[in-house]
């Protein structure tokens, strides 16, 4: 008995909605991370999976054995014991997105091999440098403002220093990928007398846009580090709508992570220093220094510039001069607390204690 075509429209739609729904979970879980953090799963997967190949190896699961050896092979061409780690921790994610146990890299056999990989390589981070006030002037000085392509670089640079911006936040990858949610636009900068508000919607922390950010960046009347001063003849010479790009360049251009990092390189090595020695997160990283050196408690250094984890304090890099305010501290507290005169060999303790002889 053949069956109505109706009843197999029937039939079929559960079907045809699981189906829709499996894909729209997966598209979910695609987007879950942030585009930068699915091209970094992107590559380690892919390294994974050519290791696996080459040495004619299961990729999952994966056994202690075989991720040790993974990383063993990793120290080959990594030099930071960091990397490799991370490299490991995406073969559990890939374990996890298909549904498998996870796999432990805190097995006895893995970490013993880490530990001894990290003494082979004995890896030493690139010493970081934090822009300060001081290198902000000489930069300054080797620019041209009268020239409006220097402006919006000096006014770039001015808002990445005060505002901690990220430079994801500050300008777009490209051209073609501007996108006035995630990066600034002019109408994103509010501009008052003696102040910037700028709104950020998302960043590195904020990717659903569940709230909105705004920093203010006060103006300094008559210094040449004014940030305010910088954008407003920044916007006087190359004015914009509301929807255009922050930081626009002559000839209906604008900068990009590209041509902003490449204009900053050359400033830096036009202005003495060796080529490298900064790099525009070295921007936030000076602003959020120059809090700390003023007193900042660390709760408002944090909300300005939008961090989730510890890894501010990653960026302080504390001078001989600074560190020696903690012992300075210990003896002050103690000269305050316990005189001592040598020739009657007495100590005072404070009030509560009296006085006693040393023998």
């Amino acid at each position: 008995m053949a069956i109505p075509c109706s009843h197999l429209v029937l039939l079929s739609l559960p079907d045809e909605l699981w189906r829709i729904l499996e894909r729209d979970a997966l598209r979910s879980q695609q987007v879950a991370f942030a585009l930068g953090t699915q091209a970094n799963h992107r590559t380690q997967f892919r390294a994974y999976q050519l290791f696996c190949s080459f040495f004619d190896l299961t990729p999952l699961p994966a056994n202690p054995h075989q991720l040790s050896c993974y990383a063993q092979f990793l120290s080959r061409s990594m030099k930071s014991p960091a990397s490799i780690s991370q490299y490991l921790s995406a073969v559990n994610l890939l374990h996890k997105m298909n549904g498998l146990p996870p796999c432990s890299t805190s097995s006895f056999e893995i970490q013993q091999t880490l530990r001894g990989i990290k003494k082979t390589l004995a890896h030493q981070p690139r010493e970081r440098h934090p822009l300060t006030p001081e290198v902000l002037l000489t930069l300054r000085s080797s620019l041209d403002l009268s020239l409006p392509q220097d402006l919006t670089l000096w006014s770039a640079i001015l808002i990445a220093f005060f505002s901690y911006l990220r430079k994801s936040n500050l300008v777009p990858p490209s051209t073609t990928k501007f996108d006035p949610i995630k990066h600034l636009s002019r109408q994103a900068i509010l501009v008052a007398k003696s102040s910037l508000l700028v709104t950020v919607c998302w960043s590195k922390t904020l990717q659903a846009r569940e709230r909105t950010i705004s920093i203010p960046v006060l103006a300094i009347p008559g210094h040449p580090l004014c940030p305010v001063t910088a954008y407003r003849r920044m916007v006087a010479a190359l004015p914009g709508q509301p929807g255009d790009p922050a930081f626009l360049l002559p000839g209906r251009s604008f900068l990009t992570a590209s041509t902003f990092e490449k204009a900053f390189s050359a400033l830096i090595t036009n202005a003495g220093f060796p080529k490298g020695h900064f790099t525009p997160h070295d921007l936030r990283r000076g602003g959020y220094t120059l809090a700390f050196e003023a007193g900042v408690p660390r709760e408002l250094r944090r909300v300005h510039g939008d961090w989730k984890s510890d890894a501010d304090l990653l960026y302080l890099k504390l001078s001989l001069k600074q560190r020696l305010r903690l012992p300075a501290a210990m003896r002050a507290i103690i000269s305050a607390r316990l005189s001592y005169n040598p020739e009657t060999s007495l100590h005072v303790l404070g009030p509560s204690f009296g006085q006693r002889s040393s023998e």
